[in-house]
């Protein structure tokens, strides 16, 4: 939930040597944690650079990690003087705020876009670095789904449940507890099933807040403490808690943008063709499959397509690695921002670039 910050620097995975791979994090504790059990029985360089403790998509996302925290920490962990390749395995999702060519023309070692999660490197590596498409996908497993939940959950709890043991007893607390964390959970793991975009999902939260509030009550039915103050106590809770954990459902998945961000003015992926090269690093960093290749038999005919502009979450990674910046966003007040503008700005708490790169 909050940043915590792993050591910057290198970490021996198995016994490597000069030929083993050299694969690139942040230095989130959590991420570090999970790549090492990943890697477990592999041979491999771990280069972690300074994200200020937060993980890669995240940390890219708002300027905490840059091709400068990179460029920096394969400098000073020598870690040249280790290998003979000179190339580096890049996280995909650092891919919105960490330019790849930058690192090469200051390094001289080439880079590579790894897979979307962390869990497909073992059948990466083991196909010789080549990520299949379904791994350029991001995923949202149920058990994610689930940590989500309980980020979301647990703070609330721990500030709900003494006031309404304190106000109103242990029975109102159990009761009005238990339906939160129940239908808060519930949310989460349903997200691939309900609408929580658009309009629609209003009628999902009104459901779950009310689906909360009536086994809240028929709790406190079943403990014999249903009184008038009791029942109204829970139901309260009960549509606060589920108010407070669907602020921002959307913005806590891959899958969406955040309603904070495109509240009002919604950005679409622009793409301008006669620019177009058909270079395709826009298509290797997608983590919502928004972009394919057009199926023209010639080199010269072949283009970028957007064939899935709903699934955008305006992430900006295609904009930022498209070498002829034939991507940008346009925005529904008719605002367009160039592909110079998103790589030198990165977003802040509130969805606004307003946070700036310097060079």
């Amino acid at each position: 939930m909050l940043p915590h910050r792993a050591a910057t620097g290198l970490i021996r995975i198995g016994k490597p040597g000069r030929d083993s791979p050299v694969l690139v994090t942040g230095n989130f504790t959590l991420t570090v944690r999970r790549l090492r059990e990943a890697l477990h029985g592999y041979d491999a360089w771990l280069l972690v650079a300074n994200s200020k403790g937060i993980d890669v998509w995240c940390a890219a996302g708002g300027g905490h990690l840059t091709h400068h925290d990179i460029i920096s920490v394969l400098r000073t962990s020598h870690v040249a003087d280790r290998v003979d390749r000179r190339e580096v395995i890049l996280p995909q999702l650092c891919a919105t705020g960490v330019e790849r060519r930058r690192i090469t023309e200051a390094t001289g070692f080439a880079t590579l876009w790894g897979p979307a999660r962390l869990e497909d490197l073992p059948a990466f590596l083991d196909r010789g670095e080549q990520a299949a498409k379904s791994e350029r996908f991001m995923r949202f497993p149920g058990w994610e789904r689930m940590e989500m939940a309980a980020m979301l959950g647990v703070p609330l709890l721990v500030v709900m449940l003494p006031i309404l043991a304190g106000v109103f007893g242990w029975a109102t607390m159990t009761a009005g507890g238990a339906a939160v964390a129940l239908f808060v959970l519930g949310l989460f793991g349903l997200l691939p099933w309900v609408p929580i975009h658009g309009r629609r999902r209003f009628l999902t939260f009104t459901v779950f807040a009310v689906g909360a509030a009536l086994f809240g009550c028929g709790l406190l039915f079943a403990l014999g403490a249903a009184t008038a103050a009791h029942l109204t106590a829970v139901s309260a809770a009960a549509f606060g808690g589920i108010a407070l954990a669907s602020t921002d459902v959307a913005g806590f998945t891959p899958w969406y943008g955040s309603y904070i961000n495109t509240f009002h003015n919604e950005a679409h992926i622009d793409l301008v063709a006669d620019r177009c090269t058909a270079a395709a690093d826009c298509v290797q960093v997608c983590p919502r499959d928004v972009l394919e290749m057009t199926p023209e038999i010639t080199k010269e005919q072949r283009r970028v397509q957007i064939t899935k502009p709903d699934w955008c979450i305006q992430c900006g990674a295609c904009i930022v690695q498209c070498p002829t910046d034939a991507l940008r966003f346009r925005y529904d007040d008719g605002r367009v921002v160039e592909a110079t503008t998103i790589r030198r700005t990165r977003m802040n708490m509130v969805g606004r670039r307003s946070i700036e790169v310097g060079d």
